[in-house]
């Protein structure tokens, strides 16, 4: 019971660390916010995290891992246009549940990664060159268009379906709509779908 309540008041303290660091970065914020939003006192933060650097950190990889896992899917060994299909409207299924988390990685990468260089240098970077050879193997296979270059692809992919998050304000206030509308939801997906794949997958 004991540690089953821990671990809700550890999640209850990403939540509101992720909700204040959004906000106002990691410079801007401060502990006793995050502590009020979190609904606990300021001394219980370090029972989870040694600083707020720590806690920080922690936020973001969360992000990162999230996204890892939606990436599992392309497998080389599966049809790449189910595959990237699926990989485009769970891309955008996290922009539409987590914008926040996504406006905090684009916060931290504007800035040069300063907290999180070593994570991208490291695990996030071999991962993304698997993923890379994936596609490379599809265009060995005649799946996928030669001209297309695999790491671009992938980023454009990213870029695409993560700028529904990250500047949700801009498609609100020039379309009226974000992903929270389910017609805009639909339309999105089916417009990335066709955008990115159509001219990557081979004919």
């Amino acid at each position: 019971m004991e540690l089953k309540k821990s671990t809700q008041k550890r999640h209850q303290l990403l939540n509101a660390a992720l909700d204040v660091f959004c906000v106002y970065g990691f410079t801007g914020a401060s502990l006793d916010e995050i502590a009020k939003r979190s609904d606990m006192h300021k001394s219980n933060i370090f029972y989870y995290f040694s600083n707020k650097e720590a806690l920080y950190i922690e936020v973001l990889t969360s992000v990162l891992q999230k996204w890892l896992e939606s990436m599992q899917m392309l497998d080389v060994d599966e049809n790449p246009e189910e595959m990237l299909t699926q990989y485009i409207e769970s891309k955008l299924e996290f922009s539409r549940l987590n914008p926040k988390a996504s406006k905090l990685f684009a916060l931290e990468i504007i800035q040069g990664a300063p907290y999180i260089q070593t994570i991208l240098k490291g695990s996030i970077k071999k991962y993304f060159k698997r993923k890379v050879k994936v596609i490379a193997e599809w265009q060995a296979q005649g799946k996928i268009a030669k001209d297309i270059e695999p790491e671009l692809f992938i980023m454009n992919l990213w870029s695409v379906t993560q700028s529904y998050a990250d500047f949700d304000t801009q498609f609100e206030v020039l379309t009226g709509k974000t992903l929270r509308n389910r017609s805009f939801n639909q339309a999105a997906i089916k417009n990335n779908v066709q955008l990115l794949l159509h001219g990557a997958l081979a004919r």
